[in-house]
C-alpha cells in the first residue's frame, strides 16, 4: 500500500511538473529570442535615424565616405547598405533580403542558420538606403540551456519533495496498518498478550481500540472456559473417590485390582486435565508433540482394549511431531476418535492406530475392522450419529483439526471398517 501511494505520488507530481516545466521553458526560449530581435531593432532604428538625419541635412547625393563620417562606427553584425550597393559596417547582410526590402519598401526580418536578420529601408534623394542588423544564433539562445537545466533540477526536487512527503504521510498509516495485522496474527496463533498501539489516523485508532477490546474480551473467555472446565474436572474427584472406595471392598483381589487399575488410570486422566486447563499457554503460542500424546492417550485406551478383547495396534515413531495446538484439545481430539470406535463396533473388534509425518504434515489415523459409516449420512455432522449417542465426537475433532489448520478426511478402513484421518500441519 505504501509503495502504490508513492507511485501515485510521484505520477501526479511528475504530471503537474511537465504541465509547468514544459510551458516555462518554451517561454524562456521566447523570452531569449525576443530579447535578441528587440536588439536587432534598436540597432537598425537607430542606424535608420542617423541615416534619415545626415540625408535630410544634405542636398547631395550620399556617398560612402560622407555617410562613414556622419555615421561612425557601425555595431557589430550590422552594416549599411547605400543604393549603388556599397555596404558599410562589419556584417555581411543577407542579399536575398536587402533587394527584397529595396523594392518593397518594407521593413523584413527574416531567420537564417546564422541566426536573426532585420532590414529597414531608407527612402532618399538617391534611392533607398537599406539598414540591416543581425543578431547570432547564440544570443538568441543565450541563458536558455542554464534556464532549462535549473528548471529540470526544479521539477525533480518538487517531484522528490512531494515523494518524501508521500512516504511520511504513507508511513503513519501504512505503520499501525502492518502493527494492526501482526497483532491479528499472533493473536491468532495462541499469544493473547498481543496488544496494538492506538495511534495513526482516527480510522486506525478506532481499529486498534476495537482490537484491543476483542482481545481482552477473549482472553476473558478463554480464562472462564479454562476455570469452568477445570471446575468440571475437579467436580469428578468426589464420585471417583467413592467409586475407588467401593472397589476396594470386593471380595475378588484379581477383580478389584483390575478394577481398581482403571480408576486409577481415570483419576490421572482428571488430575491431567485439571492440570492442564489450568497451566494451558497463556503467554505465548500453542505447542504439542503429538507422538508423546499419542502415545500417552494409547495406554489408556489399551487397558480397556485388553479388558473387552480387542486387538489393538500402535504404530508411532520416534521422531518428535510438534503441531501448533494444545496438548488438552489434541489429547480431546484423539480420545474422541478412539472412543467413535469403542461406542460404536461390538467388543473384540480390532482397531488400529497410526501417526506420520507426511512432508510438512503429520496424519493421525484411526482406523477399524467393524460395521463402518452406515450409508447415506455425513458423519462429520455435529448432532448426528446414526446410532443413539450425541453425535459429538467426530465433529469435535473435525474442529480441532480446522482450528489448527488442517482437516479430517473419513473412508472405509483397510480392515473393512472406518477410517478416520486427521491432517495437521508441523510446526516450523
Amino acid at each position: 500500500m505504501r509503495a502504490r501511494l508513492n507511485l501515485l505520488v510521484i505520477g501526479v507530481a511528475s504530471l503537474i511538473v511537465i504541465a509547468f516545466v514544459i510551458p516555462l521553458g518554451l517561454a524562456v526560449r521566447q523570452q531569449a529570442d525576443q530579447r535578441g530581435r528587440i536588439t536587432a531593432e534598436r540597432t537598425a532604428q537607430t542606424l535608420a535615424a542617423v541615416v534619415v538625419r545626415s540625408t535630410a541635412a544634405s542636398d547631395s547625393e550620399i556617398s560612402s565616405d560622407a555617410l562613414a563620417d556622419v555615421v561612425g562606427p557601425i555595431p557589430e553584425g550590422s552594416a549599411i547598405v547605400l543604393p549603388d550597393g556599397t555596404t558599410l559596417g562589419p556584417a555581411t547582410p543577407d542579399r536575398a533580403l536587402i533587394e527584397e526590402v529595396g523594392a518593397a519598401r518594407t521593413a523584413l526580418s527574416a531567420y537564417s542558420d546564422d541566426g536573426f536578420g532585420l532590414a529597414i529601408p531608407v527612402v532618399t534623394q538617391s534611392g533607398t538606403v537599406v539598414i540591416f542588423s543581425s543578431v547570432a544564433t547564440a544570443i538568441l539562445v543565450e541563458g536558455v540551456v542554464r534556464a532549462w537545466i535549473f528548471l529540470a533540477l526544479l521539477g525533480v526536487g518538487l517531484i522528490l519533495a512531494s515523494l518524501f512527503v508521500a512516504d511520511r504521510l504513507g508511513r503513519t498509516v501504512v505503520g499501525p496498518s502492518i502493527r494492526i495485522s501482526s497483532a491479528a496474527e499472533r493473536l491468532g496463533k495462541g499469544d493473547l498478550e498481543s496488544r496494538v498501539a492506538e495511534e495513526g489516523p482516527p480510522e486506525l485508532v478506532a481499529i486498534a481500540s476495537a482490537f484491543n477490546v476483542l482481545a481482552d474480551r477473549i482472553e476473558g473467555l478463554l480464562a472462564e472456559e479454562r476455570e469452568a472446565l477445570a471446575d468440571l474436572s475437579h467436580r469428578l474427584r468426589t464420585p471417583l473417590t467413592a467409586l475407588r472406595l467401593q472397589v476396594e471392598q470386593l471380595p475378588h483381589p484379581d477383580e478389584k485390582k483390575v478394577l481398581l487399575e482403571k480408576v486409577d488410570l481415570l483419576g490421572e486422566a482428571v488430575n491431567d486435565l485439571i492440570s492442564q486447563a489450568r497451566t494451558r499457554s497463556d503467554s505465548g503460542p500453542m505447542s504439542c508433540d503429538v507422538s508423546d500424546v499419542v502415545t500417552r492417550r494409547s495406554e489408556f485406551w489399551q487397558v480397556l482394549a485388553a479388558d473387552q478383547g480387542r486387538d489393538f495396534k500402535l504404530a508411532i515413531g520416534d521422531s518428535p511431531l510438534p503441531i501448533g495446538a494444545s496438548e488438552v484439545e489434541l489429547a480431546a481430539a484423539f480420545d474422541a476418535l478412539v472412543g467413535n470406535v469403542f461406542a460404536h463396533t461390538p467388543s473384540e473388534t480390532a482397531f488400529a492406530v497410526a501417526v506420520r509425518p507426511v512432508g510438512e504434515w503429520v496424519e493421525i489415523e484411526v482406523e477399524d475392522n467393524g460395521p463402518g459409516f452406515t450409508q447415506g449420512f455425513d458423519p462429520t455432522d455435529r448432532g448426528i450419529s446414526g446410532v443413539e449417542s450425541s453425535g459429538l465426537g467426530l465433529d469435535i475433532a473435525r474442529q480441532f483439526a480446522g482450528s489448527a489448520g488442517g482437516s479430517m478426511k473419513t473412508s472405509t478402513s483397510l480392515l473393512g471398517g472406518a477410517r478416520i484421518v486427521l491432517e495437521l500441519p508441523l510446526q516450523k
